[in-house]
């Protein structure tokens, strides 16, 4: 009787600590993504600060050496508001799901809701998308706010929703696309709105 109870014990702390760490959203497509945006821009990462918002942090990424693809911005750099970081206790706010940022990062990202939201992404992460040079082609393509290549346009699942740390609904075959299609693609789909 005691080891079972004990097994249901670990089974409700694992069972727990799991559940805390999963963020659950409503998945996108690419015309959600669009759509949805306040603001979209390409640019890179130049400061990263943390504010203190009453009791909970915020992380400040500054963004520069901008590309307003959609929305309106008239200075040189956009500051999103993201919650969470470094608390004054020493502990940590990390919402799972949110990208992590560092400085020097070419990133696209899908703005909706600054300063209002507590995750400014369209979608969390399905929001944030990072250009990396490609080697071999000495070009800048497209990859995942994890970093792995975007092969195609994110595409709505018959689920209907997505999990933290799921690869993005795209086929995973191919050249990466390159940022120059990506950002045309949004023009383009803009012209739908």
């Amino acid at each position: 009787m005691r080891s079972l109870c004990l097994g249901a014990t670990i089974l409700g702390i694992v069972w727990f600590t799991v559940s805390v760490w999963a963020t659950t959203v409503l998945e996108k497509s690419f015309p959600d993504l669009v759509q949805e945006a306040d603001t979209i821009v390409v640019g890179t990462v130049t400061a990263i600060e943390t504010e203190q918002g009453g009791e909970v942090p915020f992380t400040l990424v500054t963004f520069g050496a901008l590309d307003i693809v959609k929305g309106s911005h008239q200075e040189d750099e956009l500051t999103v508001s993201v919650m969470g970081g470094p608390a004054p206790d020493g502990m940590r706010l990390h919402i799972a799901g949110v990208p992590d940022f560092h400085l020097g990062d070419r990133m696209v990202v899908f703005i909706v809701g600054n300063e209002t939201h507590a995750v400014p992404f369209v979608g969390m992460w399905q929001g944030v998308y990072r250009v990396v040079r490609d080697v071999e082609t000495d070009t800048e393509v497209m990859a995942d706010h994890a970093g792995r290549p975007l092969t195609a346009f994110p595409q709505r699942s018959q689920r209907g929703i997505v999990h933290d740390g799921e690869p993005s609904r795209q086929a995973q075959t191919g050249p990466a696309l390159t940022l120059e299609a990506f950002t045309q693609s949004i023009v383009e789909e803009l012209g739908h709105e």
